[in-house]
């Protein structure tokens, strides 16, 4: 297992396309030269020790298809230059420190697929410009200290197939306008503060293998429309 920091000139050339070294122990901070190496196309930090603020850590990358900072040691904000990626298609920072609020400028990613923020300390409200977020397919916020309701806009999304919101602090009834997302396979918001019934348009999604809305103050009944499938709720 290789370790010890990384060179902070791994992209001096201003070449360097595809960056590779997930499952090490390496630490230290996120090299310098990667901030203006706009030749990146695919970068992966994952499961390192590495530490220090990445708010401006990263800069603008017109190729860049696919990055993963998750289980690190991070800290600072989701940078608003990743909505300035033109071909981001998967975005992973789960399992740092991350703090503040998830920056609006985010939903201008419009080729993101993957959007995995779990397990950090963000706050605030899920942004609305999420709703032109529509080729994401797996949004996972969970773990967080997220606050508000859950946009209308997220109805918009018609590719999601997975969307895990739990263990945050959203409140609210849940909205109605999931039940546009007609792929959605797997729907949790456990471990929240959400409140009133669960809305029937819930039951239009017919391809919904697992929906977890325990731990929310909820009430009533799962409407009829569900028929036999397995569901949970507390």
């Amino acid at each position: 297992m290789l370790s010890g920091p990384l060179p902070h000139d791994i992209c001096a050339s201003g070449l360097l396309q595809i960056f590779g070294v997930g499952n090490n122990s390496f630490s230290g901070p996120v090299p310098k030269s990667l901030k203006n190496c706009s030749s990146l196309l695919r970068l992966r930090l994952d499961s390192n020790q590495l530490i220090g603020n990445i708010s401006n850590a990263f800069g603008i990358y017109p190729e860049l298809n696919y990055i993963n900072l998750s289980d690190n040691k991070l800290y600072g904000e989701v940078s608003s230059n990743w909505g300035l990626c033109p071909n981001l298609a998967s975005l992973d920072m789960s399992n740092n420190n991350l703090s503040g609020k998830i920056a609006t400028e985010i939903g201008g990613a419009t080729k993101l697929i993957r959007l995995y923020l779990t397990s950090n300390h963000l706050v605030g409200k899920i942004p609305k410009s999420f709703g032109r977020l529509e080729s994401l397919t797996y949004l996972h916020l969970d773990g967080n200290k997220l606050s508000g309701t859950i946009p209308s806009e997220i109805g918009n999304l018609y590719n999601l197939e997975e969307v895990n919101l739990a263990k945050n602090s959203l409140t609210g009834p849940i909205s109605g306008e999931l039940g546009e997302c007609l792929r959605l396979r797997s729907l949790s918001l456990s471990s929240n503060e959400f409140e009133g019934v669960i809305p029937v348009e819930i039951s239009k999604l017919e391809k919904l293998e697992t929906l977890d809305l325990s731990d929310n103050s909820l009430f009533g009944e799962l409407p009829p429309q569900f028929g036999a499938s397995r569901f949970y709720k507390r």
